[in-house]
């Protein structure tokens, strides 16, 4: 994905779900599942902006994103 989109950082998968329920965005709701979530970590690890989704339909848009990427450093 991040050559497909020529994106100039990262993106982490969690395959095993230590994150998603460490971070609390797993449900036990239908079976369990992880809401749609993004988190944009800054060096050092500091999370700079998180969207966590009620559902698998609320997302951010695109603009909302990367304006909380441009928000410093």
């Amino acid at each position: 994905m991040v050559e497909k989109l020529l994106l100039p950082f990262p993106l982490l998968s969690d395959p095993e779900g230590g994150v998603i329920k460490a971070w609390a965005v797993w449900t036990d709701a239908d079976g369990g599942v992880a809401r749609p979530s993004i988190f944009a970590i800054r060096k050092g690890g500091v999370i700079a902006w998180k969207y966590v989704g009620v559902d698998y339909a609320d997302r951010p848009t695109d603009d909302e994103l990367f304006a909380s990427l441009r928000g410093g450093d």
